[in-house]
């Protein structure tokens, strides 16, 4: 496969409905909805955090395997939501990006590598990695938290750190319905 259907097929793998997004209950009311929603942090809240997580992860990768040179492939871009049908025209998910590497971590380095990852996303409210490939030179985890924002980090040809966040509300719809004047 050759890198730019790699990296397609890597972000359209991010879309909200790839990782599972928490949200109501299916047919909840649009009260019920708003209530979800409104208990989560902004939008702009939510994409800072998990920015600052990503950037961790791949600053102390970095220091880990000095080799590591990371690349911005894929910029930041926003979605619409699943599970939120009576805010499609105002709540949103962000795929945060993707950064590669070129290069392989050595089936020997694997674990350490997956353990700064999940010891850096357990900090930011993510659950233990999922293996989703394990095999030779070939290997990738995802992991998720309770607003359905999601991370991939895997190494094959390449070494590739992505994210994306759940379903919030920007802060000026949040203001909206906080002061509805």
């Amino acid at each position: 496969m050759n890198r730019l259907a790699a990296v397609a097929a890597l972000a359209l793998s991010l879309s909200g409905c790839a990782l599972g997004e928490p949200g109501p209950e299916l047919g909840a009311s649009m009260e019920e909805q708003r209530a979800e929603l409104m208990s989560r942090p902004s939008m702009e809240e939510a994409s800072a955090r998990y920015q600052e997580m990503l950037t961790r992860v791949r600053d102390e990768l970095a220091v880990a395997y000095p080799w590591i040179s990371w690349n911005y492939v894929r910029e930041l871009h926003n979605s619409g939501c699943t599970g939120f049908n009576e805010f499609t025209t105002t709540a949103e998910s962000q795929t945060l990006g993707v950064w590669s590497a070129e290069g392989n971590l050595p089936d020997p380095e694997w674990p350490r590598a997956e353990q700064i990852v999940a010891r850096i996303s357990a900090e930011y409210g993510f659950t233990p990695p999922e293996t989703v490939v394990n095999r030779p030179s070939d290997h990738q985890i995802v992991g998720s938290d309770n607003y359905g924002a999601g991370y991939r980090f895997g190494t094959a040809k390449r070494t590739v750190l992505s994210g994306s966040t759940g379903c919030h509300l920007p802060q000026t719809e949040k203001d909206k319905f906080q002061n509805p004047n």
